[in-house]
């Protein structure tokens, strides 16, 4: 058996160790570039929204501090994809290679960090900074980040960058040093939410050298007033951005936050945010994200051999909390955890994200301690079993790392990555919408269903392209009257089930020009073209004619039968034609009247109101000259006494209630129009 001498082990090379580390940075580049252009597929509404931030920098539209959409997000991201976007072209690759290139340049800034966090440690410890790279680069969990193509993924790099300079800021007294380390921890502030926790971890990394490892505060406090100095001066475009627009930095953590502010709130919360501990607890070794877009569904971030290493080293971190190194990993592990304890919802892993280099250094510390035990525990054997035993357990540890690399590589690329669900969770669909829509006439007029047309996978695979309109077929369908230009309707048949041959029927000249991507044996979208000129052919089963206050036309309605038992629901179906430009969103009020009813204290006994197409169409978005079916149900009470009653409708404001006036053309004017009377019968 060959022989592993003691020496080599205990201090690799440099050159090595420069070897090793290259091969472990190559093997990270591999797992987070091979085949990026077509896994994770599509482009999902999150990354895209980098996308158009990115198209509108590149374009010079734009170039923000902070991008007030998608509920507001710190800019780093979106030029660093805007960048890509120059180098190699604008599309989805472009998002995930600048993800993956954060991933990458992640495992080399875990070297430098766990080198120099283990440089006081013992000899063995000398194979820390290896050991931390080569556990970032096979971690399924940054790995996934790392080829989503989202903001998320700058805070393991910015964060492991931060405390590196300042460790070995602390060790060295180097200003340089130091001046470097608030330049990153002013960075990870433009990074995601979760890194604003980085400022206090560097903090308590201060304070556990000065009460641990008694450092002199004195010798290095103008170097950390430098240090924080340098990180508000990069922060501070932000910062000013964020003073002068309250709100905007906590708009997202408010809407996710575990802990609100009722009284009568208190217990639930609690029981909440217990529940949400024990997850995030149980997340690393027993069961992990649930989320199918970002995991394995239920797969713990380690493997059996990585959980018992991870396990070793907080056992160890709690064993030695007198030296500043691990208070500080057991810190950065809970405090880094918090943001998905406390968030009510959302992804655990990516809010926990922070986490992944100090569960990599934790690996470590148990990887490190185990083989010290071993080296203690053969010591007294004679130099043959003493050689032995040690490279046996040498290949075990060797081969333990070896088989979780694989498992990644079978776990992401062979079980993942071939989720055939993965289609409709990735919203390949609709970045398959938008690259159709992208590749029309600029002057063709585009109606979506039930896509909605500032969906963000729409957007970004169009090339933002202005004019899009959208509606939910379920509950409208939008028709010009003689449009002017060729008009094409992107229909997804498995979510809208109506409108395709509603439209056949309005536009018997029309016909169905594309397909979209098979979706599980059918197109996930149908592409119908009204050629230029074609009338609407509209007959409404009531003909009916009336208009609000010059704006809109009502043409007619459809309303199944006459007659319902109490109980039933009642469809009506409004033919609205535009008559002028809006600029107010109004809403549609379709009421039951009838006896007195001693719920309402009046004669109402159903109402549906809403924008019109269930708030998918609104007034501000329509067009002179457009026909809008919009369909409305009413659930008729089971009390509803047998009898007569009526039907009334009408449009108001929303934010002043007020209703718009009515004029039949026969003369009357009100703020109401009784549609038709019907008969409630006895429930079934």
């Amino acid at each position: 058996m060959p022989m592993i001498h003691e020496r080599s082990i205990q201090s690799p090379s440099p050159r090595l160790r420069l070897a090793l580390l290259i091969g472990i940075i190559i093997l990270a580049a591999f797992l987070r570039l091979y085949h990026i252009h077509e896994l994770p597929p599509g482009c999902n509404y999150d990354q895209s929204a980098y996308g158009v931030d990115a198209l509108r920098i590149v374009r010079g539209e734009e170039y923000p501090i902070f991008f007030e959409s998608n509920f507001g997000r710190e800019p780093l991201f979106s030029y660093l994809v805007a960048a890509c976007f120059l180098v190699i072209g604008v599309g989805p690759t472009a998002i995930r290679v600048a993800s993956a290139l954060v991933g990458i340049l992640t495992v080399p800034a875990a070297y430098l960090l766990a080198q120099e966090l283990f440089s006081e440690e013992d000899g063995w410890a000398r194979w820390g900074g290896l050991l931390a790279a080569f556990g970032m680069a096979i971690s399924y969990w940054d790995l996934t980040f790392s080829r989503m193509g989202l903001r998320a993924i700058l805070v393991p790099l910015c964060e492991t960058m931060t405390f590196y300079l300042t460790w070995r800021g602390l060790r060295t007294g180097s200003r340089r040093v130091y001046v470097g380390a608030g330049i990153f921890l002013g960075l990870s502030l433009y990074t995601y939410q979760a890194a604003r926790a980085v400022p206090i971890l560097v903090l308590l990394m201060v304070l556990y050298h000065v009460v641990l490892a008694r450092l002199s505060l004195r010798r290095h406090l103008l170097n950390l007033i430098l240090l924080f100095a340098v990180g508000l001066l990069v922060f501070a475009p932000l910062g000013l951005y964020f003073l002068r627009h309250p709100g905007s930095a906590s708009l997202r953590i408010g809407q996710t936050l575990v802990v609100g502010t009722g009284e009568e709130k208190v217990s639930e919360e609690a029981r909440t945010l217990a529940t949400k501990l024990v997850e995030n607890l149980l997340m690393f070794n027993v069961r992990g994200e649930d989320d199918p877009r970002y995991n394995l569904a239920g797969r713990p971030a380690l493997n059996l051999f990585l959980s018992a290493l991870f396990l070793m080293g907080l056992g160890v971190s709690l064993l030695r909390l007198r030296r500043p190194l691990y208070p500080f990993l057991l810190t950065w592990l809970a405090v880094m955890l918090a943001p998905a304890v406390l968030a009510k919802y959302g992804s655990n892993f990516k809010r926990a994200i922070g986490d992944t280099p100090a569960v990599a250094l934790l690996v470590t510390a148990g990887a490190l301690w185990l083989w010290s035990a071993i080296q203690q525990v053969t010591a007294r054997l004679s130099l043959l079993w003493r050689h032995r035993l040690r490279t046996s357990a040498a290949l075990v540890l060797i081969g333990g790392f070896a088989l979780s690399g694989l498992l990644v590589y079978r776990d992401y690329f062979l079980v993942w990555g071939r989720d055939p669900t993965l289609f409709t969770r990735m919203e390949a669909g609709q970045a398959a919408i938008g690259e159709y829509v992208g590749q029309l006439p600029p002057d063709e007029q585009i109606y979506l269903s039930p896509v909605p047309a500032d969906h963000q996978s729409v957007v970004f695979a169009s090339g933002i392209r202005p004019g899009m309109k959208a509606f939910n077929g379920r509950r409208a369908l939008v028709l010009p009257a003689s449009p002017a230009r060729n008009v094409t309707y992107i229909i997804v048949p498995g979510e809208d089930k109506t409108s395709l041959d509603r439209l056949a029927a309005a536009y018997p000249t029309g016909s169905i020009v594309a397909k979209g991507p098979d979706q599980y044996g059918a197109p996930y979208f149908l592409a119908f073209r009204v050629p230029a000129g074609t009338a609407a052919q509209i007959s409404p089963q009531y003909p009916r004619q009336a208009t609000w206050e010059g704006q809109i036309r009502l043409l007619g309605y459809d309303l199944d039968t006459t007659t319902y038992p109490a109980g039933g629901k009642m469809d009506l179906t409004l033919y609205w034609q535009d008559l002028a430009p809006m600029r107010l969103s109004y809403t549609v009020f379709t009421h039951l009247l009838g006896p007195y009813n001693p719920a309402t204290s009046g004669p109402l006994w159903a109402q549906d109101d809403s924008e019109p197409g269930w708030r998918s169409y609104p007034t501000t978005l329509w067009s002179p000259g457009e026909i809008i079916l919009d369909r409305h149900t009413l659930d008729i009470p089971a009390n509803a006494p047998p009898g007569a009653y009526q039907i009334e409708i009408g449009w108001y404001y929303w934010v002043t209630q007020e209703r718009l006036s009515v004029r039949e053309d026969v003369g009357n004017v009100a703020d109401h129009l009784i549609l038709d009377r019907v008969t409630i019968g006895p429930a079934q």
